[in-house]
């Protein structure tokens, strides 16, 4: 009779109770180390998609069921919806359209109990409050030392131990993760007035996600911009008391939602990230999950990776292969897609509100006092041809402040790859309707800035990266212009905004500059998607406030030369245009050098 295999698996978390659970199946030996003194005590939640759930399938043969069984499926008629701090809604989409491929949202400690009954029952061994601290290899296995004194022998140790993972800091040695500048408090409520559905509630320094994870309760997150160390200083109950108070004013149901946690559910972390591990292979030693490839939270595919790891891992190590083989076959496949690593960081750092902001922008009394100026904003007459001054104004506001305001420059981006698109003439008409209220204008078509993917210092090998960044460094205001076939914000113009990385620090600095927002296309719903992605892309860029968006299908007709008021499309793009333009000016007349100044 053939020898089992023996593996160590260290780490009880997502990514290694599902190895666990696939190696033992699989009739592999596992013993599961654990720091913590109890799996699951937490009761946050995430969210699983359709190819985690395949491979939690493929780990076992009822696996899949068993989670499907702990979480509501997102159906084909159910809304996520898009909201700011006072309870406005901004944008509604379908989740569940495509039902072949639901989401599962599942509360974590459900998830862990489902992981750990299946490798328990499996064979797997588990032991809690204790940690792996090193390892070494000994011929045909590898000796892994623990944190009571003891050690293990096995033919193969995973180290699936997170982010600040021992496995790899002995492997790799490449030092410990990196603050990311926000604080996580996470927490679950039973019964809100909100009702069974996902929202996305967007205030200054705070992103609040909601969803629905088990009968009337729902998971929140709020993601709040901190330095380190302070809200887990907190504790839970005074980190709930400080959530509320820096929510004073937000929509009613929100507040309440935050207010009717149990202290108890809540959680407290400070977000960290690494690059992806150069190698994941150190002869009989792997990384799995977050220790190989750390996930931010703001594409939510943390746990699907971790899933996925765990199958790819479990087939290889079941083989007839020699372990040190098998590992690599493994990583090779693997590490290709964790491409997404970096995106998700990327994406990360966008969605996080920055202090700086709000001091520098946040007006005496009401936080939106300033709002009140932009709605009622009303556009200057054109410049008549000929001459080189901008027309009379027409409200008091404009009277008052245009006296001191000198031209502002405008930077407009147009998002599609193709060369004289609807959106590149689009962009294009909005340039000279900036110009004819006396801005200077800059395009860049989808073509020009046609990149490769984002990398940091691009600038300095790249012409068109580099011109890009020094009109937006100069710039007083952006308008961003999209097709809606993308069904969000298109990759092209997103890369484009990537690169406000490189104006100076390792977050965007748009503070202060107007952000307008264009959807050019047919279809509704693809245009209200574009525009909540647009206006979401401005305010992660810190610029505040942001003129309202407006979607249009086609290149509007040119005004006429005996200056009737425009209507249809082309009033709502030339109001958006003078919004931009007269908050333009209002920074040019200050003209402060924000952009590239603190890092």
């Amino acid at each position: 009779m053939a020898r089992r295999r023996s593996v160590v698996v260290a780490g009880g978390g997502i990514g290694g109770l599902a190895a666990a659970a696939g190696l033992a199946v699989r009739g592999i030996d596992v013993t599961v180390v654990e720091r913590a003194g109890r799996i699951g005590a937490c009761g946050t939640a995430l969210v699983i998609h359709s190819r985690g759930m395949r491979a939690a399938d493929a780990l076992s043969e009822r696996l899949g069921g068993r989670i499907r069984a702990v979480a509501p499926l997102t159906g084909p008629g159910e809304i996520h919806v898009l909201m700011d701090s006072g309870g406005t809604v901004l944008a509604e989409e379908q989740t569940g359209a495509a039902a072949e491929a639901p989401q599962v949202p599942v509360l974590r400690s459900a998830l862990h109990r489902v992981l750990l009954d299946e490798a328990l029952a499996a064979g797997a061994a588990v032991r809690l409050a204790t940690a792996v601290t090193d390892y070494t290899p000994v011929g045909d296995s590898v000796t892994v030392r623990l944190s009571d004194g003891e050690t293990l022998d096995s033919e193969a140790l995973v180290g699936a131990d997170g982010t600040h993972s021992a496995v790899r800091a002995r492997m790799l040695g490449d030092g410990p993760p990196r603050y990311r500048g926000y604080t996580s408090v996470e927490g679950c409520t039973r019964g809100s007035a909100l009702g069974h559905r996902r929202l996305v509630v967007d205030g200054r320094g705070i992103r609040l996600l909601i969803a629905p994870v088990s009968g009337d309760t729902l998971y929140w997150n709020a993601e709040i911009t901190a330095p380190p160390g302070v809200w887990p200083a907190l504790g839970a109950a005074g980190a709930q008391r400080a959530l509320l108070e820096a929510l004073d004013g937000w929509y009613g149901p929100v507040v309440d939602l935050v207010a009717d946690a149990g202290p108890g559910d809540l959680v407290i972390t400070d977000i960290h990230h690494r690059d992806p591990a150069p190698r994941w292979v150190d002869g009989r030693v792997v990384l799995l999950g977050d220790a190989a490839h750390p996930m931010l939270t703001a594409l939510g595919q943390g746990a699907d990776m971790a899933l996925e790891d765990a199958a790819a891992l479990a087939d290889v190590l079941a083989s007839s292969a020699e372990i040190p083989g098998a590992l690599v076959a493994y990583a090779a496949e693997r590490m290709d897609r964790t491409a997404a690593v970096l995106a998700s960081r990327r994406q990360g750092v966008l969605e996080r509100g920055v202090e700086r902001r709000d001091a520098q922008t946040k007006p005496a009394g009401r936080r939106d006092a300033a709002l009140a100026d932009v709605l009622g904003r009303r556009p200057r007459p054109r410049r008549p041809a000929g001459t080189g001054a901008p027309g009379p104004t027409t409200t008091a506001l404009t009277e008052k402040r245009d006296i001191a305001m000198r031209s502002p420059h405008i930077v407009l981006i147009s998002g599609s790859l193709r060369s004289g698109s609807t959106s590149d003439q689009v962009a294009q008409w909005c340039a000279r309707r900036c110009a004819e209220q006396g801005a200077t204008t800059r395009v860049f078509t989808g073509a020009e800035i046609d990149f490769p993917a984002y990398r940091p210092g691009l600038a300095g090998t790249h012409e068109g990266a580099a011109a890009l960044l020094g009109e937006l460094r100069a710039a007083d205001g952006v308008i961003l212009v999209s097709p809606t076939y993308h069904a969000s914000v298109s990759g092209l113009l997103k890369n484009a905004l990537d690169y406000v990385n490189d104006i100076g620090g390792p977050l965007p600095y748009l503070e202060g500059r107007a952000i307008g927002t264009v959807a050019v296309g047919t279809g509704v719903q693809g245009a209200v998607s574009t525009l909540a992605t647009l206006r979401t892309v401005g305010h992660a860029l810190r610029g505040w406030p942001t003129p309202v968006g407006v979607a249009v299908a086609q290149v509007p007709a040119e005004p006429s030369a005996g200056g009737a008021e425009p209507g249809g499309d082309a009033a709502r793009l030339v109001e958006m245009v003078s919004q931009a333009v007269w908050l333009g000016g209002v920074r040019s007349a200050a003209r402060t050098p924000l952009l590239g100044a603190v890092a």
